[in-house]
């Protein structure tokens, strides 16, 4: 099993990819499209909705098991 530091460390590494995936949507460069509709502009609110909510609770975390 994973301690909590491998855990923050990993999740860290995936939120840069993701952040640098949203970055590329927002830029026009990358698209997501599903059956031929464009759900780019969705998918980036979703996934900055979702990083939020995680960071929101690893710092909740951190705070009680510190």
């Amino acid at each position: 099993m994973e301690t909590p530091a491998e855990i923050r460390e990993r999740w860290r590494y995936l939120r840069d990819l993701l952040i640098t995936q949203l970055d590329r949507f927002e830029a026009g460069s990358m698209q997501m499209h599903s059956d031929g509709e464009n759900v780019s502009a969705g998918a980036i609110v979703m996934l900055k909705r979702h990083i939020k909510e995680f960071d929101q609770l690893i710092a909740q975390s951190e705070k009680r098991n510190p």
